[in-house]
């Protein structure tokens, strides 16, 4: 079958939720000869890779591929890229280990609407769990009316930029084409890892003029836990850095950010999106910290695009009106979702 996708496992001692991890896909509801699933180990030592079958009950394909030295974070994630790549696969998606595919999701939908516009990147909502598997909220992205939406990648990436919300993370619930010309590569400097998911995805945007495909329904089931990479990050470090990522993306790009938005978008973030695994007392204080820096800024807090943003989430059908055909962003007002 033409237009297979590869689905990446990049994986580090990953215990017993690795083998969790890749059984999930085989209850997603894709057929079995549309994709493969390639785990690609860093070094792992707790014989993790040892248990994982090489075929899925659905008889999907699942190859292993062991790093000889430990390539570090995202220089496995660039592996995974290149060995996708050189098998000839025409999509990939990431899945990381303790997260899932959501049974019956959104995947297959994803794939045809993408084989059928040429679109070169996927955008999916996704359900987060805590570690129990209990449902905390619903990440939609960028809420659409309806089950699908094309939109331009120069007006996705000028209304995000703009608005000072770039939903391009989680990776895990994008689906990208494996392209020849400047392929998809996550940049691997210190000083740009925390957000290379982001800066990265939208950078691939800026280089490849296309279509995006936006899903509304989801297919990734994201697993809030001890332990990840996200959790481990200091939230105030995770503030100041992705307002340089901004920054950033508004040099590579040319298309200026307006503050009064991006401060009213980063302080809804510090309000909803904060792990509930840390302590109340230092959610709070990291709020307030945030609130304090962002009055002080040049561009100030504004009270009413707060509550604009939040009207449009609450209310998506007076904010969006979108359909299967291509759309128009600014006509169709995309609502990202702080």
């Amino acid at each position: 079958m033409k237009n297979r996708l590869a689905i990446l496992v990049p994986a580090f001692n990953g215990g017993e939720l690795l083998l969790q991890t890749v059984l999930s896909c085989a209850r997603a509801g894709l057929d079995a000869a549309r994709y493969e699933l390639l785990v690609v180990d860093n070094c792992s030592d707790d014989g993790s890779i040892n248990a994982l079958p090489s075929q899925l009950p659905d008889g999907a394909a699942v190859q292993v591929h062991r790093n000889e030295a430990n390539l570090g974070r995202v220089g496995n994630w660039n592996r995974a890229l290149q060995i996708a790549s050189e098998q000839g696969f025409a999509y990939a998606v990431f899945l990381f280990v303790g997260d899932e595919w959501l049974p019956g999701g959104s995947i297959a939908l994803m794939l045809d609407a993408m084989d059928e516009s040429g679109s070169i990147l996927g955008m999916a909502s996704l359900l987060l769990v805590n570690e129990e598997g209990e449902s905390i909220r619903p990440g939609a992205r960028i809420s659409i009316q309806g089950r699908t939406l094309q939109a331009s990648t120069r007006e996705l990436l000028q209304q995000s930029i703009a608005t000072g919300r770039l939903p391009f993370a989680p990776i895990q619930a994008n689906v990208y084409r494996l392209l020849k010309e400047k392929p998809l590569c996550f940049e691997e400097a210190s000083e740009q890892s925390l957000n290379t998911d982001i800066e990265s995805t939208a950078l691939f945007l800026e280089e490849h003029p296309g279509s995006v495909m936006i899903v509304s329904s989801p297919f990734l089931i994201w697993r809030e836990r001890r332990g990840r990479f996200f959790n481990l990050q200091d939230p105030w470090f995770v503030f100041i850095e992705t307002r340089r990522s901004l920054q950033r993306l508004s040099a590579a790009t040319g298309i200026g950010v307006n503050w009064k938005s991006a401060n009213a978008v980063a302080m809804l973030t510090a309000l909803h999106e904060i792990s509930t695994a840390i302590p109340l007392r230092q959610r709070l204080a990291f709020q307030f910290r945030v609130f304090r820096y962002l009055v002080a800024d040049g561009a100030g807090l504004s009270l009413p695009i707060m509550i604009r943003f939040v009207a449009k989430k609450l209310v998506p059908a007076a904010a969006t009106s979108c359909s299967r055909a291509t759309g128009n962003l600014r006509r169709n007002r995309l609502s990202f979702s702080p």
